[in-house]
Order: C-alpha cells, then sequence, then structure tokens
C-alpha cells in the first residue's frame, strides 16, 4: 500500500484539518487525484487554481530547492523559486487576503512578509528585497520608531488587505540565501507546512526520476552483523539498461539492520538537488517503511537531525535518509511495520530489498538486491597472533553501542574484558575476531563502565551518567554542572566530559545530535589568564571556533548551547572593523566586520539623529534607509557609526557628509579656433 499520494488523499485532510498526522493513515491510493483535497468537517485546501505562481506567473520556471530538503539542522520549509540570478523581479500575492506579518532578519527568512488567506492558509515570501508601497512606508516607520533594524511585526487583521496577483514586494537575497531567488511557503492554520507543488503550477514540470546514488547498511544491535562484522557499510548502485537500480557486490547480514538512503531529485530546467519527497522500503515483497514529506509540523522541524544519519553528515556532508524511525524520532510523516523500519534478518535465508523514491510528480526510481545470510562462524579464542607491544585499545561508540578493538594481545588465547563500574566487575568475552584484533561489543543500555580492562590494557570511558529523553535532569562533577530540560534530548544520552588543557571543556562528540538547548556552568580547572569581560565559551572543530558566548559569574561561565562537541575559553580584545565607503548627502555606506566574536550590534546617526542601516553580513555591508528617501542628508552633518562585537569590544568612527563637488565648467573654444584653417590652406567665407 502506498502512501507517496498522501498529500491528495486521505491522510493530508486528516492532518490539515485535525491538526495531527499519527494515527491517520488510511487507504491511500498510488493514482494522482485531481480533485479538490476536503475533509468531512473541514476546509477545501488543495482547491485548484486557489493560489497563482508567485513569481513570473504564466512563464516556465523551475527550482533550486524543494519541501522537506534536508538542511543544517532543519527540514527545508518550502520552494525556493529561481530568479535567473537577478533581484528586484515582481513578486505577487498568491490569493486574496491580508499582511499578517511582516519580519526583518539578519540571517534566516531576511526580509519576510506572512499573507493570511480566507480558506486559513498563510503563505510566506522569503528573501524579499524591499517591500512595495505602503508595506515599505510602514516597515521603514516602524524600524525608526523602535530604532532597530531587525524587527517582527504583526499588524493588525485588514489593515494591509491584497488582492490575489498584487505585488506586494521585489524578490531578492536577503537573510540566509544563498543567491537570488524566492522563498515560498503554504502553512495551514496549526503552523503544519504544505507541499506548495500540490497545488499544480503550470510553470513547474518535472519529468525526470529522483537520483538513487549510495545506499548504506548498518547493524543496530550487537548480535546484528554486515558482512561478518558490526559495522557500516555504504554501496552505490548501477543503474541498469531499463532505468533501475541494482547492486553488483555480495551482501551478507543478520540480526536487526537499518538501511539508508543517499539520493536526489530535480525538477525540469534545473541543475540544482532537491529533496526525497518519497521512500518506500520493501522487505520481500511487504512494505515496512514509507515515508512522505507532503507536509510535516514546523514546530518539529529541528528533527531533521534523528531522520537523517547525523554522524555521517558532521563527518562527511553527506545526508542519508534513515528508512527506519530512529528512538526518539516522533516525527509524524512514516508508516512503518511493528519493527519501525528496522530489517529483521533472523531466519539465516536469502531476503529481497525494493527500494522506491517518488518524487512528487510520481517520477519513480527503483533499486532491487539480495541481502545473503550470515554464514555460521564460531570464535575461536587462539585464532589471534599475538603481538609484541603492549595492547592497542580503540573505543567507538555508536547510538547505544561501545565497540571495543584491540591489538597486539600478549598470548594466543583472547581474554575476556572486564568491565568495571564503581565497585563491580563485570566479565565480558569477545564478540568476534577479525584481521587479528579481538572485538568486544558492549550494549550501554545494559552496562556503562566507567573503565575497560583487556589484558594489561585499561582504557577509561568517560561516562559519567545515562541521561534519559523527556525529563528535567541533572549532572554535577569535574568542574561542570549539566541540566537537561525535558526536551533536550532526543533519545538516552551516555554522558561523557572532561576538561582538557587550553581551557577546553568536551561534552560528549559533536556526531551526536540534541534537540534543544542544554545549560552548562562551568568552572574552567587548568589554568587560563581570563579577562571575564571579553572571556566567552567558542564551539572548536578542524581548527575552526565558532562563537557560543557566556555570563560569569564567581568564576564560573554559564552557557547555552544545542550542540554537543568542544567547548573553549577565548579571548576577544580586538574591536571590529569599520571602514567608510560613502557619506554623501544621497547615502552612507559602509563595510563592518569582525575577526572572533562577530558582529553583536551596530547603530548609526546623522547629527545626533538615529538612522536606520541596512544590513547584509554576507557582504559585509551596511547602507543608509531613510526616513524620508527624497531629502538629503544636510551639508556637513555629523556622521557616527558605532559597531560592536559580541564581547563587547566598540568600535566608533566619525566623519561629515561631503558636500557634491560642483561640476567642472568647460571653457568653449572661439569660434574662429573651432573654424581655423589648415596651415598654408585659405578658407573660404560662407555667404
Amino acid at each position: 500500500m502506498s502512501i507517496r499520494r498522501f498529500g491528495k488523499s486521505t491522510l493530508l485532510a486528516g492532518f490539515l484539518s485535525l491538526g495531527v498526522i499519527g494515527g491517520v493513515f488510511g487507504q491511500l491510493k498510488r493514482e494522482i487525484k485531481k480533485t479538490a483535497l476536503t475533509s468531512e468537517n473541514g476546509p477545501n485546501y488543495l482547491e485548484p487554481g486557489y493560489f497563482m505562481f508567485p513569481i513570473q506567473p504564466g512563464l516556465a520556471n523551475s527550482l533550486s530547492g524543494g519541501l522537506g530538503d534536508l538542511r543544517s539542522n532543519h527540514f527545508h520549509a518550502g520552494l525556493d523559486i529561481r530568479t535567473g540570478g537577478r533581484e528586484g523581479l515582481n513578486v505577487y500575492a498568491a490569493a486574496d487576503g491580508y499582511i499578517s506579518r511582516i519580519a526583518v532578519f539578519t540571517g534566516g527568512y531576511g526580509n519576510v512578509i506572512f499573507i493570511k488567506h480566507p480558506n486559513g492558509l498563510t503563505t510566506v515570501y522569503g528573501h524579499l528585497k524591499e517591500l512595495k508601497d505602503t508595506l515599505g512606508v510602514y516597515l521603514r516607520e516602524q524600524q525608526y520608531r523602535k530604532q532597530t533594524f531587525e524587527i517582527d511585526l504583526r499588524p493588525a487583521p485588514g489593515q494591509f488587505p491584497v488582492k490575489k496577483g498584487d505585488i506586494v514586494a521585489l524578490s531578492g537575497n536577503t537573510g540566509g540565501s544563498g543567491g537570488p531567488h524566492l522563498h515560498f511557503e503554504v502553512r495551514d492554520p496549526k503552523d503544519n507546512l504544505i507541499n506548495p507543488l500540490l497545488y499544480d503550477f503550470r510553470e513547474l514540470s518535472d519529468n525526470l526520476p529522483p537520483i538513487i546514488e549510495r545506499i548504506a547498511l548498518k547493524t543496530l544491535t550487537t548480535t546484528s552483523r554486515i558482512n561478518g562484522e558490526y559495522q557500516r557499510i555504504n554501496v552505490a548502485p548501477v543503474r541498469r539498461a531499463d532505468g533501475t537500480y541494482g547492486v553488483n557486490q555480495p551482501i551478507t547480514a543478520s540480526g536487526l539492520i537499518g538501511m539508508e538512503i543517499l539520493g536526489y531529485d530535480r525538477t525540469g530546467g534545473s541543475p540544482y538537488k532537491n529533496g526525497l519527497n518519497c521512500i518506500e522500503i520493501k522487505l520481500d515483497g511487504k512494505e515496512v517503511f514509507a515515508y512522505n514529506m507532503d507536509t510535516f509540523p514546523n514546530e518539529l522541524t529541528r528533527l531533521m537531525n534523528i531522520h537523517e544519519n547525523y554522524e555521517v553528515e558532521q563527518l562527511f556532508g553527506m545526508r542519508y535518509h534513515r528508512c527506519y524511525v530512529a528512538d526518539g524520532n516522533t516525527l509524524p510523516i512514516y508508516r512503518t511495520d511493528g519493527r519501525r523500519g528496522r530489517l529483521p534478518l533472523f531466519d539465516g535465508q536469502p531476503h529481497e530489498i525494493e527500494v522506491t523514491l517518488f518524487d512528487v510528480y510520481q517520477n519513480p526510481a527503483v533499486l532491487r538486491f539480495t541481502l545473503q545470510p550470515e554464514p555460521a562462524t564460531v570464535v575461536q579464542a587462539t585464532s589471534v597472533v599475538p603481538g609484541s607491544a603492549a595492547e592497542a585499545v580503540t573505543i567507538t561508540v555508536d547510538e547505544s553501542v561501545l565497540k571495543l578493538a584491540v591489538r597486539n594481545f600478549r598470548t594466543t588465547e583472547v581474554p575476556v574484558a572486564l568491565l568495571f563500574h564503581g565497585s563491580t566487575i563485570e566479565e565480558l568475552p569477545v564478540s568476534y575476531i577479525r584481521q587479528n584484533q579481538g572485538i568486544y561489543l558492549i550494549d550501554l543500555n545494559k552496562h556503562m563502565p566507567d573503565s575497560i580492562q583487556v589484558g594489561r590494557g585499561v582504557v577509561a570511558t568517560n561516562f559519567r551518567k545515562r541521561i534519559l529523553p523527556g525529563k528535567p535532569q541533572e549532572y554535577e562533577g569535574g568542574g561542570v554542572k549539566l541540566n537537561f530540560d525535558s526536551k533536550t534530548l532526543f533519545d538516552t544520552l551516555y554522558l561523557t566530559t572532561r576538561q582538557l588543557p587550553g581551557g577546553i571543556l568536551e561534552i560528549n562528540q559533536p556526531t551526536i545530535p540534541i534537540n534543544d538547548y542544554l545549560t552548562v556552568n562551568w568552572t574552567p580547572t587548568y589554568p587560563v589568564a581570563v579577562d571575564t569581560s571579553r572571556t566567552r565559551v567558542y564551539m572548536v572543530s578542524g581548527g575552526r571556533s565558532r562563537y557560543v558566548g557566556g555570563t560569569w559569574k564567581n568564576g564560573r561561565i554559564e552557557f547555552k548551547t544545542k550542540e554537543l562537541g568542544r567547548f573553549q575559553l577565548q579571548t576577544d580584545v580586538n574591536p571590529p572593523s569599520i571602514t567608510m565607503l560613502s557619506a554623501s548627502a544621497n547615502g552612507i555606506s559602509a563595510r563592518i566586520s569582525d575577526d572572533r566574536s562577530g558582529i553583536g550590534t551596530f547603530r548609526a546617526s546623522v547629527d545626533g539623529e538615529w538612522l536606520l542601516m541596512q544590513y547584509d553580513y554576507k557582504r559585509a555591508l551596511i547602507w543608509s534607509d531613510k526616513l524620508n528617501p527624497d531629502e538629503d542628508f544636510p551639508d556637513d552633518a555629523e556622521v557616527i557609526i558605532e559597531v560592536t562585537d559580541r564581547s563587547g569590544n566598540v568600535s566608533t568612527t566619525r566623519t561629515t557628509i561631503s558636500k557634491p563637488k560642483p561640476k567642472a565648467k568647460v571653457k568653449a573654444k572661439s569660434a574662429a579656433k573651432k573654424k581655423a584653417a589648415p596651415k598654408g590652406k585659405s578658407k573660404k567665407r560662407r555667404r
């Protein structure tokens, strides 16, 4: 039973009218339904023709992004409509309604407007260059009244009515945009996002199937094996002559296995890779997992980090879709069997896998392959070759499994591992041997050791506490106090902490995602020179630093983070840089930058009067936006620009409005000189 069209079927109708998705998977048809979507008691949310295309209507267009694309810490919330690399195209109201929200953000949406429509839906238009007519005047007046660049306004219903096709703004590249385009969203009354492609805009077309780049298979328990090991493998499928995909290498697997997909889709006429709309997985002909991105709750967008394989994305930059529902994932966009999409390979038989990807236009891509059973093996304790060096132990943590790889055993007999936890000691036999290494697998739900001994080698794990999701919890020790609220974690965290030289605090690894803020109170134990007025917390990784912040009190610094990893105290003593570009009667502009903590605030004034400065952080540029665009700045007026970084360092520059230079007078040449004849020749006079 396919779910790939629940956008125009029972599921989306139930979701939109009831505000929920879970439990409403019903009888879903494979055919595209061209009829309007209605529910028994709810409004018609997919009325054909209700929305017009919001930019260059009637002209063929294409996309650089789609709903549900996997982005940093979120699902993409709508369509990115291409504008040919240009700014300033007219943006049209997609339907009748009124302006319900106007906002300006340094990042994110940049300049954005929301339009509320009579049917309860809201459309969103982001990265705008400017707002048109009365909207632009209203926005500027409010920015001057509140003396702020960033602003978030909620006009009264009916204050700014619009008609379908009204020009409301010009397209741009503001905020976090990576290039000129229009970001366009459709939201229902409960702030659930709906795929705008469900409205069948004629300006867009797509007859291209999705592309399957790679698949990955992953062991999910200590007894699972892939090709004889506890591991994750990835494979590049090959495309066959009939257009389907296959796998040309043998794969053996047993136990509980998870599958992941790396792929993309394109709309017609676009070179950009967009996300996947629908994934279906079948095991021996029976559907075990289905994912559909026709709609999702905006408030759950950060769960993208647990939908994807976050560790692989952090390490390698590739965003694999998990084709099973991970623990802690409450996104209501799946249909699964009793094992939530995990593949149960326990019977020692071959199993047929079928993967189908669909885009919104129903173009399919199909992959078929076979998983062979793992051969029965018996671990032989005498199968290793002794080493002359000391035992070498490598520890890796894979979700709830701790993996020890030990080499250089002193004898041919492989010893048990001793797990120390406080005053208790437990023995753990080797799980298997591979390439002269003993592999020990520990289920952290059952054992969370302080240290582990194999032979003469002892390694500390730095585990502090098992932190459960869904309830407030606290840990204190080693100069750090951590406060977890009920929403901080997706799943159980096997907490590790340690302080390192150089003013570094390590909290687990950056490959583990968390959902909401963790509050950290940190007393540095290593001697560091701390100017608390300028020293803050930075996240450090790969030689790079990113400002986090923090507040000092009695030798402790408190900060909040939505990421785990290494945090370092760094002192920023350098003020921001200001480079004046122009200061004339027509306008003022400057470049501003900071080399460490980043720009915090900026302020400009002319003869003491606050001046609105627009800001594009991508170009490090600010420029004036006068309350009355037709008025010139007075000659010789004093201009002051003050910029403060996030560590409190301040830079100020002063200049005056320069008078326009008078145009140089061009001396007229005498008529006699202009008409002088060449030497040696007489010039006839005209009669």
